[in-house]
């Protein structure tokens, strides 16, 4: 009996055992589609958002095989196919896929087409089963900003302190010519030259930074270019005549464009006073206005001393001057050019340049011009 009952135990026992066996299989086969299922989705998931992203970006698996890039990343040359390029990123993503943490990396990057090197800032995450996401952002752009904000920066403080320096050393000397009235008249003119020069520099900065970080389009109205130069003379008659250079100006007046009224007028100003200033004294400065394919040529000529060629390009560069020793008894600020530049580029034209040493120069602004659309249906 004892035996009997040992036996029927064992049998019991090993039914057990089988069932117990039998139902972990079922679970395990049951449970491995969906975690199959899961990775899928996880994985179709993270595919839609690469999909729309508008930086280079991608997926690798645990083998670092890239499984969904952007187009960004691959124009970069940070991926190709399913390999990773980028030694740096390769490394990123190694540790990125064994933790549960963001790791990033900043690098630079040289571009085989031009050599032009990039800035780079990459970012890798696990999501999961051992896949990651990268994400990578060109601040190149952001950093060229950078240099180009502290290079004003440093600039403006240094042509500021100069008019200020000379102020301060002016008011000094006045107070020691009280009794020579002959002295305090020539130190007063100075005063107020350098007192002008310094408003200038203040008013030409006040006006970039508002082109640079405004639309002006977005609240562009008709502009008659007639009025514009009109102005544009009326504000530089003063300087003209005090050289005896006579200007020139021929244009019509029914000639429109869309944009700024008053910015448009700071630009040919600007171009007037460059023209008069690098001309010798009773010669000629020319205005004129020609309109060809959609477009109006605001063109401005002088007879001067002519640009050198290999400084042709640098002309529009804030704070660059041809003539330094002229600008500055003339009291510029070496942001007119720089100005016109950047007021073209606003109102979606352009300023050219073409210079001769010794024979002259012609700047040339142009514009779309805005046609009259009642007229173009009439002419239909």
């Amino acid at each position: 009996m004892v035996t009997l009952d040992i036996f029927i135990l064992v049998v019991t026992l090993v039914g057990l055992v089988a069932i117990a066996a039998t139902y972990l299989f079922f679970r395990t086969v049951r449970i491995r589609p969906k975690a199959s299922e899961a990775d899928e989705s996880l994985t179709e998931i993270a595919s839609r958002l690469i999909s729309v992203l508008a930086t280079a970006g991608f997926i690798a698996d645990e083998s670092l095989a890239v499984l969904r890039a952007t187009n960004s990343a691959i124009a970069l040359g940070l991926v190709s196919g399913r390999v990773i390029r980028s030694n740096e990123i390769r490394k990123l993503v190694r540790h990125a896929k064994d933790s549960d943490s963001t790791h990033e990396v900043k690098f630079e990057l040289t571009l085989a087409a031009g050599g032009d090197v990039r800035y780079l800032h990459a970012r890798a995450v696990s999501i999961g089963s051992g896949f990651v996401l990268v994400l990578v952002e060109d601040t190149t752009d952001e950093r060229d900003f950078e240099t180009i904000r502290r290079d004003f920066i440093a600039n403006v403080t240094h042509e500021i302190k100069t008019p200020i320096g000379a102020i301060t050393l002016l008011s000094e000397a006045m107070e020691g010519a009280l009794d020579d009235p002959k002295q305090m008249h020539k130190f007063a003119d100075s005063l107020r030259r350098e007192a002008r020069r310094l408003s200038n520099l203040v008013t030409e900065i006040i006006q970039l930074s508002r082109v640079e970080s405004s639309d002006i389009l977005s609240s562009a109205r008709p502009v008659n270019i007639g009025a514009v130069i009109r102005e544009a003379l009326e504000r530089t008659i003063v300087i003209a005549e005090a050289k005896g250079i006579d200007i020139n100006a021929k244009f019509p007046d029914d000639i429109f464009v869309m944009g700024d009224g008053e910015l448009l007028t700071v630009a040919v100003k600007n171009l007037l006073e460059n023209a008069i200033q690098y001309s010798n004294k009773n010669q000629q400065v020319g205005i004129g206005v020609t309109t060809r394919n959609g477009h109006v040529d605001i063109i401005v000529t002088d007879q001067g001393v002519g640009i050198p060629a290999d400084e042709q390009s640098r002309v529009f560069e804030r704070f660059y001057r041809v003539d330094e020793s002229r600008d500055r008894t003339t009291g510029g600020t070496g942001l007119g050019l720089s100005l016109v530049k950047h007021i073209s580029m606003s109102h979606r034209g352009e300023v050219t340049l073409f210079s001769q040493q010794g024979v002259g120069s012609t700047f040339t602004i142009r514009l779309p011009r805005l046609v009259d659309t009642s007229e173009e249906n009439t002419n239909e």
